[in-house]
């Protein structure tokens, strides 16, 4: 039995995270940062103190965030729990859900062998059937972080599940407490990437349409497996948490959680009003903010954070796509217009590292070192632009959703770079959700997306097809483009034919310039020292889950 996974091959697949730097978006993730602070929304007081996070708002009617989107809150991170647990590097794994499991040699058969008498919050038996559900709903499911949906697919039968030709997925099957994946090819960090999968529970969302999952009642009071339950959830206001009785393993020292839901340009207010007692950012200013304040302690978490630009090259219904952006000689010229160096130190010192492709530029094994590093060249943008006989009838509409005041300098300098090159350019915040406005509105020419990525193969990910998340601002045949060697990289476990592949990708995107990465970014985690005792966290990428110890946090 495989008691720890420890497979040197295997745990490549995450060197994104020790070399690179999550977990939202993802994950993939995504967010808004903090600028004009605005009054807390705080729970009603409770017996004794509680521990105090906060959780970003996302439009009106924010209850409980799904953790198959973004995993990496805390509050997420100690409610629901994954069949493997990481460390806090992102390069061990113990079973946690599991008793023990096996692998066949070629990846193509995993069992899964959860532990005995396991319980939901409500008192109901957790058992492989609720494993099966949550793998089916992910593959259904429509806000799903895509290293599960790429992961998942891979499984015998995922493709007819997806498309509705069967009513189940033929290679997951269940024997009470063991459940057996049976692979159509085999998948390189699956269990890194079931450390990630939170487990739901199937009896939570009967009668509900799995592709809008996320949007179910459930989320208004979840049924959950961790070491908290939720005791009440008040909608756009907050989320009280206390222990869960049937949490077999070491109960936690503190007795009441409370996570407020505010804006995004809240957060920093909360923490300088004393109505927090966990912040994370990745904006100067903030930074700057609370090391001023003598009772918060921080940590520099090196996560595989990109801050991109994305081209929308479908337009959406009402606006048809920008000839010029569906020019890879005109996103070219972008590149080379773009002064990164500058902009990095100065806007986000100490934060930010200047790098191309979805490989980091420190990742000596495998960065492609002979392709165009796209440096600083307004000359050459300018050639570029005269040799395409480039004109503009009107300024192209750069998008925007993160609001701290170094990521709105970026977006306007940026657009700064590109005027000087004679590209007029009209910056405006995106109105309403970040994810919805990107994906499903398109009604820009090209934004700046943030992506916390759990590996390269989230990166790539987002260019092919099956994901369905930015296929439908690139286009399929963009996505063509990148999927057989996509496919590769999901299934090589070897080190250097993984090198190779990922080096092949990197030459697509030289040429392609669907996304073109700006730099990339570390994240500071802050505690309240006056609060909370941590007793020796080793914080992670704040966008996945990992072992925070947070069983051994105390509150003052």
């Amino acid at each position: 039995m495989n008691k720890k996974f420890l497979s040197l091959a295997l745990s490549a697949m995450m060197l994104l995270t020790a070399c690179g730097g999550n977990a939202n978006e993802s994950k993939v993730d995504e967010e808004a940062n903090t600028g004009e602070a605005t009054e807390t929304a705080e729970a009603p007081s409770q017996e004794g103190k509680s521990l105090r996070l906060l959780f970003d708002k996302q439009g009106e009617g924010t209850n409980f965030d799904t953790p198959w989107w973004n995993r990496g809150d805390i509050y997420k991170v100690i409610t629901f729990r994954s069949l493997f647990q990481a460390n806090p590097e992102l390069t061990e794994f113990e079973p946690d859900l599991l008793a023990d499991y096996t692998m066949a040699d070629d990846g193509l058969t995993y069992e899964l062998n959860l532990k005995d008498d396991l319980k939901w919050s409500d008192g109901q038996d957790l058992t492989g059937e609720d494993v099966k559900f949550s793998i089916e709903g992910a593959l259904k499911g429509a806000k799903v972080n895509s290293i599960y949906t790429g992961a998942f697919s891979s499984i015998k039968g995922a493709d007819a599940y997806r498309d509705g030709s069967a009513d189940s997925v033929e290679g997951i099957s269940v024997d009470g407490n063991k459940v057996t994946l049976d692979m159509e090819k085999s998948v390189g960090n699956m269990i890194p990437i079931l450390s990630q999968f939170a487990i739901l529970p199937a009896h939570g969302f009967e009668g509900v349409d799995m592709t809008e999952y996320h949007t179910a009642d459930f989320w208004k009071n979840p049924i959950t497996n961790g070491m908290y339950k939720v005791k009440e959830v008040a909608t756009d206001s907050y989320i009280a948490l206390e222990p869960n009785e049937n949490y077999e393993k070491e109960a936690p020292k503190i007795e009441s959680v409370v996570v407020n839901i505010v804006p995004s340009d809240a957060k920093l207010n909360s923490v300088l009003g004393d109505q927090a007692d966990v912040f994370n950012t990745k904006a100067p200013t903030e930074v700057q903010a609370v090391n001023d304040k003598e009772n918060w302690e921080g940590q520099t978490v090196d996560t595989l954070f990109y801050y991109y630009l994305v081209f929308n090259q479908t337009g959406n219904d009402q606006r048809p796509a920008n000839e010029w952006i569906k020019n890879p000689k005109f996103r070219q010229a972008i590149y080379y217009a773009i002064d990164r160096d500058s902009l990095s130190a100065n806007l986000f010192p100490e934060l930010a590292e200047t790098s191309t492709y979805g490989v980091p530029a420190k990742d000596d094994a495998n960065k492609n070192t002979d392709l165009d590093p796209y440096a600083y060249d307004p000359e050459k943008a300018k050639a570029i632009l005269e040799e395409i006989g480039y004109t503009q009838d009107q300024p192209l509409e750069f998008r925007y959703y993160m609001a701290d005041q170094a990521s709105v300098d970026l977006y306007n300098s940026i657009a700064q770079n590109l005027q000087d090159v004679g590209i007029a350019v009209n910056v405006q915040k995106f109105a309403g959700d970040a994810t919805q406005e990107l994906m499903e509105l398109r009604n820009y020419d090209f934004a700046l997306k943030g992506l916390s990525a759990f590996g390269y193969e989230e990166w790539y990910g987002e260019y092919v097809p099956q994901n369905n998340n930015l296929v439908r601002v690139f286009g399929e045949d963009v996505g063509a483009k990148y999927d057989p060697l996509y496919q590769d990289l999901l299934q090589e476990t070897d080190e250097a034919k993984r090198a190779e592949i990922l080096k092949d990708l990197q030459e697509i995107e030289s040429g392609d310039l669907s996304k073109e990465v700006i730099f990339m970014l570390k994240n500071d985690i802050f505690v309240n020292t006056d609060n909370v005792e941590t007793n020796g966290a080793t914080f992670t990428n704040p966008w996945f889950a990992a072992d925070i110890g947070f069983e051994n946090w105390e509150l003052k």
